[in-house]
């Protein structure tokens, strides 16, 4: 179902709900794969806040329990449709998801094809910002880890995930990528309730709030209109 974007707050950095920032992300990947372009991209921070992870998830014994008692502490539990691991939206979080159509030809190469194009201008642009120690790579200990986070100094800034579609009519695929970065606050508050959530379901592993980095951590003078000039590097 398509919905319209929010209004924007800064030239092109949104503000909705985690649901409706949710929603839009598949919005996007539906335009690239109807045809109506071949690079689109959407920012967006949280106005409210929800754990979000795999629909996988539902099938723990325990996790009606723990979705109650997460529920009462303020942290809703959404679903998203990419892979991986429970992460965090908060207010302290901005959002950047790119849709772009391709030809590749394996999947080994789609995903890596699709986590460098978003990946490294992110890169990029935090060098343009005078962020120092930028790199893609995973981080042990860090929660929702992978081969591509956005890295400063070997700590986890941006969890990255991806999502590929077959394009209407044609053998072109369309694939969304998406980064959380968290700006604003401590990220002890985001990886205890990860923390929580893994004890509740009675998994023993545990996350650590020092392999993650919050951005004003490196950059305190960061303004959200900074975010338009992180998209204008994305493929066009």
């Amino acid at each position: 179902m398509n919905m319209p974007l929010a209004e924007p707050s800064t030239p092109l950095l949104r503000r909705m709900s985690v649901e409706d920032g949710l929603t839009s992300e598949q919005v996007l990947l539906e335009m690239v794969c109807e045809g109506g372009g071949d690079a689109l991209a959407l920012a967006w921070q949280p106005n409210d806040r929800a754990l979000v992870m795999p629909r996988r998830h539902e099938r723990i014994a325990a996790f009606p329990w723990v979705r109650q008692a997460l529920q009462q502490q303020g942290w809703p539990i959404l679903f998203r449709p990419t892979g991986g691991e429970p992460v965090p939206q908060s207010p302290q979080v901005i959002n950047v998801a790119v849709a772009l159509r391709c030809r590749v030809s394996s999947a080994a190469r789609h995903l890596e094809w699709g986590y460098r194009r978003f990946g490294d201008p992110w890169c990029t642009w935090l060098q343009s910002l005078g962020v120092a120690g930028a790199d893609l790579g995973p981080v042990s200990g860090a929660y929702c880890d992978g081969r591509f986070n956005v890295r400063i100094a070997g700590r986890k800034l941006v969890g990255t995930a991806q999502r590929w579609r077959r394009v209407r009519g044609c053998r072109d695929m369309a694939v969304l990528v998406h980064g959380a970065m968290q700006v604003e606050g401590s990220p002890a508050e985001l990886v205890t309730v990860v923390n929580d959530f893994q004890a509740g379901i009675g998994e023993p592993l545990r996350f650590q709030a020092e392999r993650h980095i919050a951005l004003r951590e490196v950059l305190p003078d960061f303004r959200g209109e900074m975010i338009d000039r992180l998209l204008a590097r994305f493929p066009a």
